[in-house]
C-alpha cells in the first residue's frame, strides 16, 4: 500500500513517542482490560460462524452438481465459496506478535465479515433465473467493485485518522467518507423498499398492464441491477463502519514500525514483546 508506507516513512520515533502514549500501546497491545473471554478463544468461536455460511453453499452447490444440473454456474460459485474458505482459515492462523495481539483480532474480526458478506453475494454467480450471462458479469463485476470500495473507504479511513493523529495534510475523499457514514441508513431505505416491491407485486404488475409469465425473468434482472446491486454495494461498508478501526489501525502500525524502539522506553522482555521464538 503505497499510502500507507509514505504516511509512516513521514513520522519520526520521536514524534510518534511524543503523541503515543503507553495506553495506546496497551490497546494495541491487549485491547479492553476487562475482557472476561480471551482474545484467543474468541478467534475460535468467530471462526465456525464466519465459515457456516460458505459451508453450506459449498454442501449445497455440491448436492446440485452431484445431480447434473446447472454444471458450470454451480462449479463455480463451489470454487468462489472454497476460497472465501481458505481466506478465512489463513486469517484465523495468521501470527501476530503479542505486541500487535489486539491490533490483529481486531484486523481478524474485520477480515471475516467482510469475507462473510462476499460470501453470501458471490452465490448470486450460480444465479439460474433470469439471463445466466447478465447474472454472472453482473455479480462478478459487482463483486471486484466491492473489494475495490473496501480498499478505497479503509485508505480514506486510515489517511483522515492519520491527519488528525500526527497533525498532516494529506488528502481524502469527503465523498466516501459520507457514503460510509450514511450507509447503513440507506440501506436499511432500501430493504424496506425492496421488500414492499416484493410483497406487492402481484397487485402492481397489473396496473402497469404486464404479463408476470413473460416479463418476471426481466423485472427480476432489471431490478436486480437498478435497484439490488446498488443496495448491496451500501452494505458492503457495514462492516467497515462497524469494524474497521482507523485509529488502531495507524497505532498499530506505528507501533510495528519501530517496534523495537518502543519496547526499549516502555520496558517490555523480549519475551513479553515478541514471544517465544
Amino acid at each position: 500500500m503505497k499510502k500507507e508506507n509514505e504516511f509512516l516513512s513521514s513520522v519520526s520515533f520521536e514524534k510518534a513517542s511524543r503523541i503515543l502514549k503507553l495506553k495506546d500501546i496497551y490497546e494495541v497491545m491487549k485491547g479492553d482490560k476487562k475482557q472476561s473471554v480471551s482474545i484467543e478463544l474468541k478467534k475460535i468461536i468467530i471462526l465456525p460462524l464466519g465459515l457456516l455460511f460458505p459451508v453450506l453453499m459449498v454442501c449445497s452447490f455440491a448436492i446440485e452438481l452431484a445431480g447434473g444440473s446447472f454444471i458450470i454456474a454451480n462449479s463455480i460459485v463451489i470454487i468462489a465459496e472454497l476460497l472465501i474458505i481458505i481466506w478465512m482459515c489463513y486469517q484465523f492462523f495468521k501470527v501476530y506478535p503479542p505486541f500487535l495481539r489486539n491490533y490483529g483480532y481486531k484486523t481478524y474480526c474485520y477480515s471475516i465479515a467482510k469475507l462473510v458478506y462476499i460470501s453470501y453475494f458471490a452465490v448470486g454467480l450460480g444465479m439460474t433465473k433470469g439471463n445466466h450471462i447478465i447474472n454472472f458479469s453482473v455479480f462478478l463485476i459487482a463483486i471486484l467493485v466491492f473489494l475495490y470500495l473496501y480498499n478505497k473507504v479503509e485508505k480514506n479511513m486510515i489517511l483522515e485518522e492519520f491527519n488528525n493523529t500526527f497533525n498532516q495534510n494529506y488528502k481524502t475523499s469527503k465523498v466516501l467518507t459520507i457514503m460510509l457514514r450514511i450507509s447503513g441508513f440507506l440501506a436499511v431505505i432500501a430493504l424496506i423498499g425492496m421488500q414492499f416491491y416484493r410483497m406487492n407485486k402481484s397487485w402492481t404488475m397489473p396496473l402497469t398492464g404486464a404479463k408476470e409469465d413473460t416479463t418476471s425473468s426481466v423485472l427480476d434482472d432489471m431490478i436486480g441491477i437498478v435497484f439490488g446491486v446498488p443496495l448491496l454495494l451500501l452494505i458492503t461498508l457495514i462492516p467497515t463502519f462497524f469494524l474497521f478501526n482507523a485509529n488502531l489501525f495507524v497505532r498499530g502500525k506505528v507501533i510495528e514500525k519501530y517496534a523495537e524502539e518502543f519496547r526499549r522506553t516502555t520496558n517490555f522482555t523480549e519475551k513479553e514483546w515478541y514471544g517465544e521464538k
